[in-house]
């Protein structure tokens, strides 16, 4: 929901200029006469007569369509339709004059507010809802615009609104002036060599409000809450242990899965979570509704995984306002000191206490939890393109990416391999195209450092490649993406354990195979029997010999001619929920294996081939 509220009517207009430029009060501000006054001057709230409005009043059917079309990623707009441009481009021009003009915050909340529910972007009380929340955000920083509107909404809504050209955009992080080491190709570990188990498990959204019998076609962001109501004639409510539909997880099924993994928990050494705890209510979430949250979580694992050590790292669901995470200058109120303290309150319960600075500065941290192995924890809401307090400054927001270089130039040194978690994926274009070009590049020159990299953010099994910055031809990294504990939207629930090389001298510290694992939610609404299910194991499965660079870039190839081996992996990636894999050909498929070749942002020459 805020990837369409947002980022299209919202977001739009929270830019900042460029480090060292000045606000220009006169640079695109939309003619100030299109919009009606009354007789003090004051803008009439119940009848903007503006380019904007009057355009939505011609194009209602579009705007229906529009809102249907948008494809979302967890709170990350990632594909729009022609109009949705058009009417950012309007909003931009629109809400900065009303800004420049001398309006109060009231008015631009009335505005905003009334855009949001002539544009169709969501109903009456998400809209109204959605702006309170923003509202403070939304205000000061139209006062502080600077870029015109065309690149705001190609920063906040993706080259689906063209690339305007901005020299200054795309920033280059500093490496070190050390070569890169020979490149030695991985092998798989001699046999019987130790191994360790890793549980891989990411974006919870638990929903204490989920209630059976509830009405999951709501026509909101997130439905099946008590609020909803009773379900229509004919339609299905809310079953007890979720809802394929637009419904995050059931506290039924989150009690069920803990209790399962302690269970099961002699088959996993450590634990792993990249992200994102609260449901996808965004428009009414607060920070004490956040910290609750995420303390209710971190109660689950310490209650039933106590011996277990926990790896996590930060979503972009833990703030609120959702995605709102201001670097380490924004002070006062608006800092995010509140969300690190309590992380890092969090977090040492498995942590050295030399990991807490850097937690609290910026939610990340570098540890080593065996000899030669470090885990590296980055927030990547530094690069996720609905943190508007970026554009203060989006070159390397907290000193993030530079730091990431200095542990891994010094886990270089010393020989040891880092294993990089985090939550948005470094190739999703909700990540903005500088950092996930710099992110790439620190990859590709420590690639015999970093051996594996874990990520969160898209709900679906997923995983996408790294190529060397030169041909983009030679493999040499893979990104993993489980898929999620909740259904939003038409998934299963789902976790992952891998298989990795162990705690040895000389370990490679790599995957060497995992196994998903799933609940058929359908079985088990109509059963009220729970079942945590193997789903599959890679390396059986897709006839991988080993899950290294190059056997994960050989899958996407013979994907591409063997039809029921993508028919299977189609089907994985929904975690074998009810799916469309089948009609899934031609540009389609080509779509989808692109997706997995694109480890970087916004460069479609990766897909040559295809």
């Amino acid at each position: 929901m805020l990837g369409t509220l947002v980022a299209i009517v919202t977001t739009a207009s929270y830019y900042f200029g460029p480090v060292g430029s000045t606000p220009n009060p006169t640079r695109h501000v939309s003619d100030i006469h299109t919009i009606r006054n009354d007789n003090n001057g004051k803008y009439l709230s119940n009848d903007w007569n503006s380019e904007l409005f009057n355009f939505a009043r011609k194009h209602q059917n579009e705007l229906i369509l529009a809102k249907n079309d948008r494809k979302r990623e967890c709170g990350s707009t990632v594909s729009v339709s022609s109009i949705d441009c058009t009417i950012c481009d309007l909003f931009v021009q629109e809400v900065s004059a009303l800004v420049q003009q001398g309006s109060t915050i009231d008015d631009v909340v009335k505005y905003t507010t009334d855009a949001c529910i002539m544009l169709k972007i969501e109903d009456v009380r998400v809209c109204k809802a959605i702006v309170q929340e923003f509202k403070s955000e939304l205000f000061g920083v139209v006062q502080r615009l600077a870029y015109s509107p065309k690149e705001v909404c190609s920063y906040a809504l993706g080259t689906d609104c063209g690339e305007p050209y901005n020299p200054e955009a795309m920033w280059n992080i500093t490496l070190p002036d050390i070569p890169k080491p020979p490149i030695v190709p991985p092998v798989l570990p001699k046999p019987g060599s130790p191994t360790l188990k890793v549980l891989h498990l990411t974006d919870y959204h638990m929903d204490k409000e989920y209630t059976q019998g509830s009405n999951a076609k709501c026509g909101e962001p997130l439905c099946c809450r008590a609020d909803d109501g009773q379900p229509a004639p004919g339609d299905t409510p809310a079953g007890l242990y979720g809802d394929y539909r637009n419904c995050d997880t059931a506290p039924s099924t989150a009690d069920n899965l803990f209790k399962h993994l302690s269970l099961i928990q002699d088959q996993f050494d450590y634990v792993v979570f990249t992200g994102d705890i609260p449901a996808h209510n965004v428009w009414n979430q607060t920070r004490e509704d956040q910290i609750l949250a995420m303390n209710s979580f971190n109660t689950y694992l310490k209650k039933y995984l106590p011996n277990k050590k926990v790896f996590s790292t930060l979503g972009n669901h833990e703030s609120a306002p959702v995605n709102s995470f201001p670097p380490p200058y924004i002070t006062g109120n608006d800092s995010e000191s509140w969300l690190y303290t309590v992380t890092a309150e969090n977090w040492l319960n498995w942590l050295p206490k030399d990991t807490e600075t850097t937690i609290k500065k910026a939610g990340y941290y570098s540890t080593k939890p065996f000899p030669g192995l470090r885990v590296i924890s980055l927030n990547m809401n530094m690069c996720n393109n609905q943190n508007w307090w970026l554009f203060i400054n989006t070159t390397d927001p907290a000193g993030m990416l530079q730091w990431f270089i200095d542990e891994l130039q010094d886990a270089e040194n010393v020989g040891d391999k880092v294993h990089v978690i985090g939550h948005i994926f470094p190739g999703c274009n909700c990540c903005l195209k500088a950092w996930s070009w710099n992110y790439y590049k620190i990859v590709n020159r420590y690639e015999s450092t970093i051996v594996e990299q874990f990520f969160g953010h898209t709900h679906s099994m997923y995983y996408e490649m790294f190529y060397d910055d030169v041909t983009f031809l030679r493999p040499l990294g893979v990104a993993y993406l489980p898929g999620s504990i909740t259904t939003y939207s038409n998934l299963n629930p789902g976790f992952r354990i891998y298989e990795i090389d162990g705690n040895y001298s000389g370990s490679s510290w790599r995957v060497q195979d995992f196994t998903n694992y799933y609940l058929n939610l359908t079985k088990a609404n109509l059963e009220n029997v729970v079942v945590w299910e193997e789903e599959y194991s890679a390396r059986e499965v897709y006839g991988m010999p080993s899950l290294f660079p190059k056997d994960w870039n050989d899958l996407i190839f013979r994907m591409k001619t063997d039809d029921e081996l993508f028919q299977t992996f189609c089907r994985h990636k929904q975690k074998s929920a009810p799916n469309d894999c089948m009609t899934c050909t031609g540009q389609c498929r080509k779509d989808f294996l692109c997706d997995l070749k694109t480890g970087r942002n916004g460069d479609p020459n990766l897909c040559k081939g295809l």
